[in-house]
């Protein structure tokens, strides 16, 4: 069985600061929901669960193009061989030493389960993988705080405009967040009706 938890979250500041996303606008979200898989079997891939929901769920709301920006960690530029292979579109940012960010543009379902499947263990691992369907980020000077201190980094920074919707990864691709101001995303039943259904999958009360 497959356990389906979606939860709406009233307090958004606190989502936003654990989540330790920079947000310009944050005002402008209007629903905030978690969403993912309850793990209840130790022989099933939660990642792989969670990989499967995520695809599911953008492609029955079959709004394009998406974009996927992911990287900064694990990624390393192999990755660009892929992208070419599938005639992807993408664009590498570098903004400091560290490993590059990539923003890729799908178009359509093929495209969009191809590289879901290719990239998401970089959110397994941990990297950031953040998604959107206009193109919200750009990268820019922050103060970051590292245990007992604070330092400027290059990070990516989320621009809200007055109808969008942008997903982040939970911790380990255990499920992920969805921030949103449009009218197709505030109730939780909206919610679900983008979400799997049927024999042996449930819903985590």
């Amino acid at each position: 069985m497959l356990y389906i938890y979606l939860e709406k979250h009233i307090d958004h500041k606190k989502v936003i600061k654990e989540r330790y996303l920079d947000i310009d606008k944050s005002d402008r979200i209007k629903s905030i929901y978690s969403m993912g898989c309850i793990p209840n079997d130790e022989k099933r891939d939660y990642q792989g669960d969670s990989n499967a929901v995520l695809k599911h769920f953008l492609i029955r709301l079959n709004r394009y193009p998406v974009f996927l920006t992911f990287g900064g960690g694990f990624t390393d530029e192999d990755v660009e061989l892929f992208f070419q292979q599938e005639k992807l579109s993408y664009t590498k940012f570098q903004p400091d030493k560290r490993r590059p960010y990539y923003s890729v543009q799908v178009n359509d379902a093929s495209e969009l389960e191809i590289l879901l499947d290719e990239t998401y263990w970089y959110a397994a691992q941990n990297d950031f993988y953040f998604l959107s369907f206009t193109d919200l980020l750009t990268f820019e000077p922050r103060m970051v705080r590292r245990w007992f201190f604070k330092k400027e980094r290059i990070v990516p920074v989320i621009h809200t405009t007055e109808e969008m919707s942008f997903i982040t990864i939970e911790h380990d691709f255990m499920g992920y967040y969805l921030f949103s101001n449009e009218a197709c995303f505030d109730t939780e039943d909206k919610m679900k009706e983008f979400l799997p259904e049927g024999d042996g999958i449930d819903y985590y009360e």
